[in-house]
């Protein structure tokens, strides 16, 4: 990415010479440059990207090629001309998506009899269906989740009274309320200090607490609704504007309670938004790697996991007692080699 942006600069900056300005065929080939040339290659030979990576860069530099390259006598420039109507066909598409998630999203309601599915997830599938970049669509999925679980989620859903919560007893909610009330001192200092003297960016960081304000609300009480659980084959963990995390019993190799320290390493990830601010009191060590997807479309794939869990001795002794339940009815151990795993409780 670092190296496409180069070119494009480098094209830019060569083609604002008055010799290529003057000459509509060489401002006109410096286009093709700009605006299809590199972009086609970045897709050819980045072949790591992701299709909304390749559309986003590609939308960019259509947007910005008539503010960089002369469009008089241009060969683009009657390109240019519909530019309105590209505008009009990208938002009737956005309106489009729009509707299918709204549809997606009330048939999933309609059907939400599964233990395992929460507002979060309905969402979340709704949106997968509707939006075929998956990185756009786990990160428009933790915005709508943002607003949803702050402004419109207020009750608990009967189905998840069984599950194992992680606020009670951590203290996190006062780690969030106190980040909260610094957010809103720190939004009115810099307003009553800014907005005499630049209003334009005075607006622009008011407006930008608020976004903060919204997601940290949305995801501690993300944190309050969304709860753990143990099934028959497996613990789903859930934690506030997280994707959920399956993990079978078999993949297991040991779970015991942990609140010591951590290096920060690929092998590892710790269910906090806030990193080492929120404390942890579980361990989850797996046989291999598995994928976690993170906000804002990152995905790690860790071999430990840590997280917080309010009563962790009935939830290991509740592990435990299932994952001895699902050796019994198979006949088969946990360890085909031989090594017996460990639960500490």
């Amino acid at each position: 990415m670092i190296i496409f942006i180069a070119i494009e600069i480098g094209i830019a900056l060569v083609s604002l010479n008055n010799h290529f300005q003057n000459n509509s065929s060489l401002l006109s080939v410096f286009t093709a440059l700009f605006l299809v040339v590199t972009p086609a290659l970045y897709y050819i030979l980045n072949k790591k990207q992701t299709e909304f990576t390749f559309w986003f860069v590609f939308y960019s530099v259509f947007k910005i090629t008539p503010y960089v390259f002369e469009m008089e006598n241009n060969f683009f420039q009657v390109i240019f001309q519909f530019k309105i109507y590209f505008n009009i066909a990208f938002l009737m598409f956005l309106l489009w998506k729009a509707f299918q998630f709204m549809r997606n999203f009330r048939k999933a309601v309609k059907q939400k009899d599964i233990v395992e599915q929460d507002e979060y997830a309905i969402i979340s599938d709704s949106l997968k269906k509707s939006i075929p970049f998956k990185k756009l669509e786990k990160m428009i999925a933790f915005e709508v989740c943002s607003f949803y679980y702050c402004f419109i989620k207020w009750t608990r859903n009967t189905n998840n009274q069984s599950g194992f919560s992680g606020y009670r007893e951590s203290g996190v909610s006062a780690i969030y309320i106190g980040l909260m009330m610094a957010s809103v001192f720190e939004a009115i200092a810099l307003h009553a200090y800014l907005i005499s003297r630049n209003k334009t960016i005075a607006i622009v960081i008011l407006i930008l607490h608020i976004y903060l304000l919204i997601n940290l609300i949305g995801h501690l009480k993300a944190i309050y609704f969304r709860t753990h659980l143990i099934l028959s084959q497996k613990i789903v963990i859930r934690y506030g504007l997280f994707d959920p995390l399956e993990i079978p019993f078999d993949s297991i190799n040991s779970i015991q309670k942990f609140e010591g320290d951590y290096d920060k390493s690929n092998e590892l990830v710790k269910f906090a938004l806030l990193g080492k601010l929120e404390p942890h009191n579980l361990s989850i060590e797996l046989k291999e790697n598995i994928n976690v997807n993170l906000p804002f479309g990152i995905t790690k794939e860790p071999k430990r996991i840590l997280l917080y869990v309010d009563h962790v001795t009935d939830f290991l002794k509740t592990v435990t007692g299932k994952i001895e339940e699902s050796q019994n009815f198979n006949s088969v151990p946990l360890q085909p080699d031989g090594a017996t795993p460990i639960f500490v409780v």
